[in-house]
């Protein structure tokens, strides 16, 4: 359909179209559908997650016509006087579908919760980087830190228990209420990052009180063909090295057939501050993942296995003789021993593996929608070698848990503007440890079902759902290894076995509202809970990777979080882009951990001493992110995170919350560069963090901790990239400088704060060398 006269004269031609193409029966996206624009030279091709776009055009009516091979071409008069997103759902041909095979990504559902994703490009300029450092270039999120090498996501203030990691779609389970006990995965086997903040306990289980993450690795190859990435990056700091590679393929004698291997390998020394090296935090790794799946039009049948493997140097200065060493150790203003730089790792340092096994298969049927089973065993192993080990290889503790965990869905058919699906979920989990006490051999049984239903039409789209958990939990110990112990052999041999059971309901309900071409408002409240877990009823025993010495409360109860949050978004956007979104956590009973400024003495010396304590609690908070294009080449960017939690019990704020983080970038890229356009998708970034001193605090401070909150802190950092093509290969090039003016400063999330600063200046060179055979 031809351009009308009025459209062709408009001055303002900078309109854009986008949107996304799916399936209409079971929403998932269809790559490669061509989207034209009838009667024009316009048209576009959907991507991997089944996007198209349309840049500059002029105001008028245009004629989009959506086809996709195996569905019924669909048309479309629209009328453009602004930029919009059009959705199409392409309905599957009767006629072809008996002769063509259609595969694509699953598209998840729209979300009413705020959430945000890392991907593409993004993703890649966080390669060597923890998965929990990766995750704070996202708003709202920060790591808590044991050190340089050691990291864990916090969302909205929350971490460990109460934020969920979903690896390939299998809720990870390790030793996760360590706060030094980072997620046991391989970055480089993600193709996206997204988190989901808030409670989630809905689709993901309870424990999901402060949100989930899930870290998705790309769908396995769907066209005839081998391919495969070489990944190098190399770190100033602590000379990190690592050499990362993958190797996919799809047969084309067995089109069903797909297949993929991967590996990590990873080497750093100890780190570096401004003035002084950290001794003992050099750190291995060496992963690997395999993956083969076998699809068919209505069911397909794929095997996952990652193995995670590393040893990680504790920092020697954490690990004190006596109470005057704990003092002087916060005192001084550098942490004795000197050290200078090495590969080496000595006492005390952690061995950890983690093995995970999936198999998931699906049928889809006509008349039900889609059901699939999955199967998962993980297998966790940490061994913990103290520093008065001597020459011993034995470990002074080893834990292990062994987890198994099936999950039945149904997707069901959309009826009318409903979609939705049903699930059960269990798990079974097995602990048991050697060495010294620290925390129980337990067994725990967990079952859930869940119930979510979808309601989308025009500008609305609602959600709601339903879960119930049941969780058993035997624990097996001593009671010579409990504060109970009496100093008679008699009784404290006795074996105990305390035994617990807890049952709740979780359930959200969200809207978003299509405001305008640009706005949307979401809402979401939901509610989840959280029993207690082991270490936090009957932890007694030194935390080997914090230096402290930890009690527990067998006495503590189930939390339960009412969670509300808003989100307003202005998007798609030529040039302004943003997001704001405010929320409010209250959680009842909520667990903590708090210092005891007495510390323990023990036969392996003196350790900083923190035990449980529970009360009422509410996190408020605000994240919010501006992008604006200042000119073709030119972007400004800026966020901010606050949150605020309040000990409504005690009325007084909580410690160990992060601080107030503002960032704000600038980026100036450019398509082509060099004498022959070799060097494409070229960017140069200028960024500023800064992070405000924590004043939200208990007055008595000094009561609950060892040292003050640090002052505030500010790091200028950069990047540039560029893609260059070399005949017919082309090699994505990164470097990364963070901390630039080489401030020395300390977090007050890091453990290790009493005694060193953080890491100093940091340079990281990337090289992605993609490869099609």
């Amino acid at each position: 359909m031809p351009l009308p006269a009025d459209a062709l004269s408009d001055a303002d031609c900078g309109l854009t179209l986008s949107g996304t193409v799916t399936d209409h029966e079971d929403r998932s996206v269809l790559i490669g559908a061509t989207v034209v624009l009838e009667g024009t030279p316009h048209s576009s091709i959907t991507d991997a997650n089944g996007h198209y776009h349309f840049h500059d055009l002029c105001p008028g009516t245009y004629q989009l016509v959506v086809s996709y091979l195996g569905y019924t071409t669909e048309r479309l008069a629209k009328a453009f006087r602004a930029p919009e997103v059009v959705n199409f759902r392409l309905h599957p041909d009767a006629l072809q579908l008996h002769s063509v095979e259609i595969r694509g990504t699953k598209q998840r559902e729209q979300l009413t919760q705020a959430n945000s994703n890392l991907s593409g490009r993004e993703l890649a300029q966080t390669q060597g980087q923890s998965l929990a450092q990766a995750l704070e270039r996202i708003t709202g999120l920060s790591s808590i830190q044991t050190g340089p090498s050691i990291a864990k996501p916090v969302i909205h203030g929350m971490h460990s228990n109460r934020i969920l990691v979903m690896n390939n779609g299998v809720r990870h389970e390790a030793q996760q209420w360590g706060s030094e006990h980072a997620p046991e995965i391989d970055p480089f086997v993600a193709s996206e990052l997204t988190v989901i903040k808030g409670a989630a306990g809905v689709r993901y289980g309870a424990d999901a009180i402060g949100g989930v993450i899930l870290v998705e690795p790309r769908p396995l190859r769907d066209s005839a063909g081998t391919s495969a990435q070489l990944n190098l990056v190399g770190v100033s700091n602590n000379r990190q090295g690592v050499v990362s590679g993958m190797v996919e393929s799809n047969p084309a004698a067995l089109p069903s057939l797909s297949w993929r291997l991967q590996g990590t390998l990873k080497k750093a020394g100890n780190s570096k501050t401004p003035e002084y090296y950290l001794a003992n935090t050099g750190y291995q790794e060496q992963n690997f993942s395999a993956a083969a799946g076998w699809t068919r039009e209505k069911f397909g049948i794929e095997a996952f296995f990652s193995r995670f493997d590393t040893k990680l140097g504790v920092f020697s200065a954490s690990h004190v003789g006596n109470l005057t060493d704990i003092r002087n150790a916060i005192q001084r203003e550098r942490p004795e021993p000197e050290a200078d730089f090495t590969y080496a790792i000595d006492r005390p340092y952690q061995n950890v593996t983690h093995d995970l096994l999936k198999v998931r298969a699906f049928y889809r049927t006509e008349p039900l929608g889609q059901v699939s089973l999955t199967y998962a065993r993980q297998f966790n192993q940490r061994e913990e070698y103290d520093i008065h080990g001597g020459g011993s290889e034995v470990p002074g503790l080893r834990f292990e848990i062994e987890t198994h965990q099936t999950e039945a869905l149904w997707e069901h058919r959309p009826v009318g503007n409903l979609t939705g699906s049903f699930g059960a979920s269990y798990q079974y989990q097995f602990n048991r440890y050697e060495g010294r006490f620290f925390v129980p051999f337990y067994q725990s049984h967990t079952g859930g079902l869940f119930w979510i239903e979808h309601w989308e039409k025009e500008k609305w789209h609602l959600e709601a759902g339903l879960r119930y958990d049941y969780r058993y939990l035997q624990a097996k110990m001593f009671r010579k290894d409990t504060p109970q112990r009496t100093g008679q052999a008699s009784l404290d041999n006795e074996l105990l076995t305390p035994t617990q059971r807890f049952q709740n309901l979780s359930g959200t309900l969200g809207a978003i509202y299509h405001v305008g071409p640009h706005l949307d408002l979401s809402v979401n409240a939901a509610t989840a809970w959280r029993s207690p877990t082991t270490s936090e009823l009957y932890s007694n025993g030194i935390h080997h990777g914090t230096g402290t010495y930890e009690y527990g409360d067998p006495t503590l109860g189930v939390e339960r979080a009412y969670n509300f949050m808003a989100t307003l978004g202005y998007v798609q956007n030529q040039r302004l882009n943003g997001e704001i979104s405010v929320y409010r956590n209250y959680i009842q009973n909520y667990i903590y951990q708090e210092p005891d400024t007495i510390p323990t003495l023990t036969i392996r010396g003196a350790f900083l001493t923190a035990r449980q304590r529970h009360a009422d609690a509410t996190f408020t908070g605000l994240d919010a992110s501006v992008t604006y294009q200042l000119t073709d080449q030119l972007l400004f960017s800026s966020k901010a995170s606050l949150v605020r939690a309040y000990n409504r019990t005690a009325e007084e704020y909580l410690i160990w919350i992060p601080s107030d983080r503002y960032e704000n970038s600038l980026r100036y890229s450019l398509n082509k560069l060099g004498i022959r356009g070799n060097l494409t998708e070229n960017y140069l970034q200028v960024s500023g963090l800064a992070v405000t001193r924590q004043r939200h605090v208990p007055d008595n401070y000094l009561a609950r901790d060892y040292a003050m909150p640090p002052a505030g802190y500010f790091l200028l950092n950069a990047e540039l990239g560029t893609t260059l093509h070399v005949g017919k290969q082309q090699i994505d090039i990164g470097l990364i400088g963070r901390n630039l003016l080489n401030t020395a400063y300390r977090d007050y999330l890091n453990r290790f704060r009493y005694y060193a600063d953080e890491a100093g200046r940091n340079v990281t060179l990337r090289v992605s060398i993609p490869l099609n055979f």
